[in-house]
């Protein structure tokens, strides 16, 4: 959530599961907006429709440009876009590309093992922004780990998560990682059709702790 200066409004992004695919997004809401009907967070008023804007988005074949639609409240002037869930804010390459290729790294791949399975000649991103979304990774796991293990508690799952730990003593970013991995197989037992995990996650996270 951001707020303009020297202005009331506050903008804010949410994330929702708009298609399965960028292509399925673009057949569905290339000229129309997404039906969808929104409350504002801050005061309950309904949101309007508010436009759009576009953004470029990378794939593992190609780039493509696509709308990002907007709703705005009436009453506090809050702005809310809407973003499909194969994206984060900060993140140009969509979300599957980016989880194939640290779930790559977890399992042994050499960055530039990674840089080829991952994105054709034609979108290849540098070594350098698999370390940036490494870093990243590493950062929002924890969070996003206690998140989910609080979630899979309070709906009645008896396991011992904490007990799958794998390092208990001096534990490193790979440990949690690891861990991170084994919540999602029980938080979601099914592995979306050839998405991976993050977009149905990253809808339940709030937006400073997407992975």
């Amino acid at each position: 959530m951001a707020r303009n200066p020297g202005s009331i409004t506050t903008y804010m992004i949410k994330l929702l599961h708009f298609g399965r695919s960028c292509k399925a997004y673009l057949r569905l809401y290339m000229d129309h907006p997404p039906d969808v009907l929104l409350d504002c967070e801050d005061c309950g008023c309904r949101l309007h429709k508010h436009g759009r804007y576009y953004r470029s988005v990378t794939t593992k074949r190609e780039m493509l440009r696509i709308p990002i639609y907007r709703q705005y409240c009436p009453d506090c002037g809050t702005t809310v876009s809407l973003l499909p869930d194969f994206l984060v804010p900060w993140a140009r390459c969509v979300t599957w590309v980016r989880e194939a290729a640290m779930v790559r790294r977890q399992k042994g791949f050499t960055w530039r093992q990674i840089l080829t399975s991952t994105a054709s000649p034609s979108v290849r991103y540098s070594r350098r922004t698999l370390k940036r979304w490494r870093k990243r990774y590493e950062q929002k796991a924890a969070s996003a780990a206690m998140r989910l293990a609080s979630q899979l508690t309070r709906a009645g799952y008896d396991g011992d998560l904490l007990g799958m730990y794998p390092e208990k003593i001096n534990p490193g970013p790979a440990d949690t990682l690891n861990w991170l991995q084994k919540l999602l197989s029980i938080y979601c037992p099914v592995k979306p059709w050839r998405r991976g995990y993050w977009a149905f996650l990253n809808t339940r996270l709030p937006v400073a702790e997407q992975l």
